[in-house]
């Protein structure tokens, strides 16, 4: 709902849609945001595997910011050769949220550090 639906719920006195409003803000990431730099740019995925059926989208390289990390299906990076169960979520640069992307992409600070510096999904 955008900033206006807000304001015509609080004119109207409504406290149930003035409640819902207000609910519907509470729909951001509950976790921080960690900015990790990205090597290559690389497919984003549904679920934290590489499947085809689950692609998303991209995460282009660069500094990227990432949510948490959890286990999934085990990746090998020819690019990097890196082998990780790790996923990150994330968003993605076409604009799909709560993604996943693997591990092994990260440069190497990120990729040695990253399960330190996110918490657990």
């Amino acid at each position: 709902m955008g900033t206006a639906g807000v304001s015509s719920a609080a004119a109207s006195g409504s406290s149930a849609k003035a409640e819902s409003a207000s609910t519907s803000k509470a729909l951001a990431p509950a976790y921080p945001m960690v900015w990790l730099n990205t090597v290559i740019d690389q497919w984003s995925h549904w679920t934290p595997d590489a499947n085809e059926s689950s692609h998303a989208g991209w995460l282009y390289k660069g500094n990227r910011y990432f949510y948490c990390w959890t286990w999934g299906a085990q990746y090998y990076a020819p690019e990097t050769n890196r082998t990780s169960s790790v996923w990150l979520r994330t968003n993605d640069s076409n604009g799909n949220s709560n993604i996943y992307v693997t591990d092994t992409y990260l440069d190497a600070y990120g990729y040695g550090n990253d399960q330190n510096l996110l918490p657990y999904c």
